[in-house]
């Protein structure tokens, strides 16, 4: 067992280094190398993935985490129950998405466990364990974010949208705008609080995190969405004022100052792309930007706010909701399946209430729900311009995921959002190596006998 425990920490903060990797390597191969008539169903990603997630389940089984048991437990029942009211109710449906996509939420609720338990035993203080994640999360903004200027200047990138109003934006070689949205959404504030603030300012540090937060203004403009903007504009509204503030109560402008420095380094960034396009005469960089712009306001004046807001998501929620309601009491209690349905939701939080009902709803979601409680109350019992900047990234993220986002059920923006779950927790942490048992559970008396926390 403690081979194994051993072997599962390197190969955790492998996962932790390549990830960003996965993404990006897994859209370059569709888009150069995957036949137009392939059926790819699993992307290689994905099935890493999936595999790291069967090495974390036996090491959460090894380790008898009875936290991670008794919490996976419902989870498996309610999403076994939604395939019997599928059968029971004679809805056609694909086992193969029921099996697939209940996966994917499960990735990430061992991935909460396992940042709480593993993060502590690599043996890092909790200052360096801090300045390592800081490095992670920089360099995974950066290769996004060249994804997307690359194929944005060369004009083989995907756009973002491709719908009844036209194309726009542009996300590089990724597949999933939202994903990627998020992912960025999550990042950005943690990188602009790294360079502001001047943790483990060393030159190299302070390129790293500059680099990072800058590159991110410009690809978020790039990608377009109408959360990306959203992120973009309220986190830097959020941290001017807050800059403001610190200048008049502390006669301190350094924060101001830096914020600024961001602002100017994605300008260049911007007038380089530019420049760099007119070798390719492929695109245009202003032009990628406005007609995202003007594009959410057409489908406005023509569709409505809902619509605009909402991208028609309105309508699958209507659909899937009405099927849920009519399929009677059982549908009610235990949900319609992901398999009866072809197309998602891409509202994580409706999805988890029509899929899964009200036993879902409740054993899928309370552990989100008690770490979001635990973290606004450390959040006011500690506050500091770090814990703003954490507030605003997860803010945005469970506002995305309430209306707009498919995070939970996602290995790649779901992953960082447990990822800055753990973060917050180690933040306000007085002690890492009790951060196993800061993860909430209801049922004290099933937790006789577990383990204990790292040392």
């Amino acid at each position: 067992m403690k081979k194994y425990n051993a072997f599962i920490e390197k190969i955790f903060w492998l996962m932790i280094i390549i990830n960003p990797f996965l993404d990006a390597a897994t859209g370059i191969f569709k888009t150069f190398f995957e036949k137009e008539d392939a059926e790819f169903l699993l992307s290689p990603s994905l099935i890493i993935r999936f595999i790291f997630l069967a090495l974390l389940a036996v090491y959460v089984l090894i380790n008898k985490d009875r936290k991670a048991i008794f919490t996976l437990i419902p989870i498996a029942i309610a999403a076994a129950a939604s395939v019997a009211v599928e059968y029971i109710s004679g809805m056609e449906f694909s086992i193969f998405q029921d099996a697939s996509y209940i996966a994917r939420y499960v990735y990430n609720i061992v991935m909460i466990f396992c940042w709480y338990s593993i993060l502590p035993r690599l043996g890092f203080s909790k200052k360096d364990l801090l300045y390592k994640i800081n490095k992670v999360m920089c360099w995974t903004l950066i290769i996004i974010g060249i994804n997307v200027v690359f194929g944005q200047i060369t004009g083989t990138g995907h756009y973002t949208y491709a719908d009844r109003f036209g194309y726009r934006g542009s996300m590089g070689y990724y597949y999933a705008g939202n994903d990627i949205t998020a992912v960025i959404m999550l990042l950005f504030p943690v990188s602009v609080y790294a360079f502001l603030s001047g943790l483990n300012f060393k030159k190299k540090d302070r390129n790293l995190y500059i680099t990072a937060a800058a590159l991110s203004m410009v690809t978020m403009c790039l990608i377009g969405t109408k959360t990306s903007f959203i992120a973009l504009f309220f986190t830097a509204a959020v941290i001017i004022v807050y800059s403001i503030i610190v200048l008049f109560k502390e006669k301190n402008a350094l924060l101001l100052k830096r914020f600024g420095v961001i602002v100017i380094c994605a300008l260049v960034m911007a007038g380089a792309i530019m420049g760099m396009e007119l070798l390719f005469e492929n695109s245009s960089f202003l032009s990628t930007i406005s007609t995202s712009i003007k594009s959410t306001g057409n489908i406005f004046n023509k569709e409505g706010l809902e619509t605009a807001l909402l991208s028609g998501r309105q309508v699958k929620l209507e659909e899937a909701f009405t099927q849920f309601k009519d399929t009677g009491p059982l549908a009610w209690l235990f949900g319609i399946g992901r398999g009866s349905q072809e197309s998602i939701i891409e509202m994580d939080i409706p999805e988890v209430l029509c899929y899964y009902g009200i036993f879902g709803f409740v054993t899928m979601l309370w552990l989100y729900v008690a770490l979001g409680f635990r973290f606004i109350k450390n959040m006011f019992r500690k506050f500091s311009f770090g814990a703003l900047t954490l507030f605003i990234s997860l803010a945005l993220c469970v506002g995305y995921l309430l209306i707009a986002g498919h995070i939970l059920f996602s290995v790649t923006s779901g992953y960082y959002f447990t990822l800055m779950l753990a973060y917050s927790a180690i933040f306000f942490s007085d002690d890492i190596r009790k951060l196993p048992d800061e993860i909430p559970f209801p049922f004290k008396k099933l937790l006789v006998g577990k383990v204990k926390s790292a040392k």
